[in-house]
């Protein structure tokens, strides 16, 4: 069954974020907390004697509250574009997770149920570590270089729907 996500915002504007005196533990200028919503009330199909998941939307979208700009930040395209960054590799993360939910067959809901959780598992420890990557490797989009290089491989990646990689991280 066809799984599917949606992002909204697709794209940042300096409006989405809480302007602050002070963002907690970090010295960045902004950050975008992107969040994919629970998955919640799925009614597993059953396909002969397996069971699927049924057709289902993935939805990614911003925690306004934690999406936070320091008042005296310089609200630059390029941080805006970095922090995009942030919100882009979770989606690209989130179609990953898609297709590989889209793939589960168990022999009983509850083996259907656990089969899910691991992959949601699976993702978010690559959401985390991909993200972590991200903020290391651009030093939070200082070095320009490298956020050029993470740019055009996001970009890559958002235009073929089965990537797998962003600058040779699993998604």
């Amino acid at each position: 069954m066809p799984i599917k996500v949606s992002v909204n915002p697709s794209r940042l504007a300096w409006n989405h974020f809480r302007a602050v005196s002070s963002i907690p533990d970090t010295e960045e200028e902004a950050q975008v907390n992107p969040e994919m919503a629970p998955i919640q009330n799925v009614r597993p199909q059953s396909v002969g004697k397996r069971f699927r998941l049924p057709s289902l939307t993935l939805s990614v979208t911003i925690n306004s509250h934690k999406t936070l700009v320091l008042k005296t930040a310089s609200k630059t395209k390029e941080l805006l574009q970095h922090e995009q960054g942030h919100l882009d590799l979770l989606v690209l993360v989130t179609r990953a997770l898609a297709r590989d939910l889209e793939n589960l067959e168990a022999d009983s809901v509850d083996e259907l149920a656990t089969l899910l959780e691991q992959a949601k598992t699976l993702h978010d420890e690559r959401a985390q570590a991909i993200d972590a990557a991200y903020d290391d490797e651009t030093e939070h989009s200082r070095n320009r270089l490298k956020q050029a290089t993470w740019d055009r491989a996001i970009a890559q990646a958002l235009r073929d729907p089965k990537a797998s990689k962003v600058v040779d991280v699993l998604l």
